[in-house]
Order: C-alpha cells, then structure tokens, then sequence
C-alpha cells in the first residue's frame, strides 16, 4: 500500500528574529507523530529581519529539529521579493546569488535533504520575464553547484514558471536541477498532470488547496483539487518524499492533529480508491 511520512511546513522567522513559537510547536508536530519538517524563512530580507541576522540565528533553529527527532526534509530559501536571484542587473543578482551560497553553507552542516527556492521573476504584467529568465537560469546552474543537495525551484503562481511547461523550460536547461510541485499554485494545468509530466525533476511537494483561482493553502479537500489523482501521479512516478503540508495554519485555525487526521483520512481513502 502506498503511503508516505507526514510532514509539515513550519516558519522560523518574523520581524523579531525567530519565532518564540517555532520551539513549542516542534515539541507538538512530533508529539503528533509527523516524521519531518520543512523549515520556511519567509520574507528575510526585509530591514527587521535582514540576511545577516538571519545567518546568526539559522544554526539555533535548524539543531532544534534535529535535537527534537526529527528529520529536516527541506529548508525553503528567503523569498522576500528584493533577494533578486533573477534581477537581469547582473550587480544585484550576484549580490543576491552570494547571500543565498553563504546561507546554503550554514544550512548544509544540519544536512537537509532539499532546497526549495522561488524564481523572483515578479508578475507577469510588468513584461519583464523574457529579461530576467536567463538570470534564473544562470543563479539555479550556480544554486545547484553550491551543495550536495536537491536545489528545487517550486511553481509560481504570477511569477514564471508558472505553468507545467514553463517549468519544464527552465528545468531543462539545468543539470541536476529539481523542482518542488506546490499542488495550489497551478492556475492553469492541474497539479496531477505536473506531477506526470515533471516526474524526473519531482523531489519535493507542497501540500495544500485553493479554489482554482487563487493560492489558497487550505486544507486538502476544502478546495478543487482531485487528491486521488495526486496521490496516484505521485505513486506513478515512483516519489518517496514526504506528503509536506504547507497550509496557512494560524490562519484558518488548523491544528496540528487537524492536519495529522487530514492525512490519516487522505490515505486511507486512497487505499480504497487504489485497490479498485
């Protein structure tokens, strides 16, 4: 029977520094019997919590997952928008391009399995992307070459690449790159039929759902994604990661067992669904 270890998303930085509560809620994802985590540092960046704080600050974070039992699935890079790794000014771009390889350096001594970072190629109606795709090329090449592990680059919504075969344009043009499958960031091709498509790029996968018109991070089965087709795209192409939950939480009031019984439920029905 197919199954893979639950995981979650969980945020280490606000505008303070690390986030008090990043201590206790890992005490609560393993008391809940989640396997692994993928820890998120969001909008660093900004002038509260800029780069440099942040390298001083990973090391505490990332030791309190692994001193908890867990596994550190995946570290998802800054992705506050003016860390420019797709700038077409080539000044700004290797100045973010390096914050990015010392940040790696640090993070690569706690062994994450994978990468996940954001194209920052900004929004399509700013007619930029044909400038600034060479530079996402050029930071993912270099991004792949500053460590041993996946370097995923994750769909976008109206950032490029945000569709299955603007992923595959990027991908292709990189050795050894990855990519993370974000199942509500598809606005137009459905999550499944990426996973199929992608398939020997697929190392890593957001799991959460929307409305189809927007990114939502819901709850799956709150919203218009067929979970069974995922969960089957996902057993047809052979992936073994874990089933990440990265659902806006706080925001719609979930649990951590909410979540923890959401796979329970996802899996069981898939059992049946599979066994037809």
């Amino acid at each position: 029977m197919y199954r893979l270890d639950l995981g979650t998303s969980i945020g280490l930085f606000d505008q303070n520094g690390l986030k008090e509560e990043f201590f206790t809620d890992l005490k609560e994802i393993k008391k809940q019997g989640f396997k692994c985590v993928e820890v998120s540092f969001g909008k660093v960046g900004g002038y509260e919590m800029h780069m440099q704080r942040c390298m001083q600050l990973v090391g505490d974070g990332l030791k309190a997952v692994l001193d908890e039992g867990l596994v550190l699935n995946s570290v998802h890079l800054p992705f506050q928008r003016f860390i420019y790794i797709s700038s077409y000014d080539e000044g700004v771009r290797l100045w973010a391009i390096d914050e990015f390889r010392r940040l790696i350096s640090i993070c690569d001594n706690y062994n994450p399995k994978h990468y996940v970072f954001h194209s920052k190629t900004g929004r399509e109606e700013e007619g930029l992307w044909n400038l600034r795709k060479p530079a996402l090329v050029k930071s993912f090449r270099e991004m792949v070459g500053m460590t041993r592990h996946d370097i995923c680059m994750e769909n976008m919504v109206a950032s490029f690449p945000h569709t299955i075969d603007a992923m595959r344009e990027i991908l292709e043009q990189v050795e050894g790159g990855k990519c993370c499958i974000d199942t509500n960031h598809f606005l137009h091709d459905k999550p499944a039929d990426a996973i199929l498509t992608l398939g020997k790029w697929v190392s890593a996968i957001h799991v959460s759902d929307y409305d189809g018109v927007y990114e939502k991070h819901w709850m799956p089965k709150q919203g218009v994604n067929n979970w069974m087709k995922i969960i089957g795209a996902l057993e047809k192409i052979g992936y073994n990661g874990p089933f990440m939950y990265e659902v806006r939480r706080r925001e719609y009031g979930y649990s951590y067992a909410d979540i923890r019984e959401n796979y329970e439920k996802l899996f069981e029905e898939y059992a049946k669904y599979s066994s037809r």
